[in-house]
């Protein structure tokens, strides 16, 4: 597996993120977070997490 994609919101770059090599999108607010999350990851087949600090996380598996 791995982390393609972490999804947030523009409250989130207050802090210190580095996504690595995955993707950074952020919505203007929750509800469109949660409406990219569902686009991103069903166009990767990806999974989804959510963590306590509210970014979800998308990952797909290596082939």
């Amino acid at each position: 597996m791995r982390i393609y994609a972490f999804i947030g919101t523009t409250a989130h770059v207050s802090g210190v993120i580095d996504p690595g090599s995955a993707a950074l999108i952020l919505g203007k607010d929750v509800q469109e977070q949660e409406e990219l999350v569902r686009e991103v990851a069903l166009a990767v087949a990806g999974d989804v997490v959510k963590l306590t600090n509210g970014l979800y996380m998308v990952l797909t598996s290596v082939t």
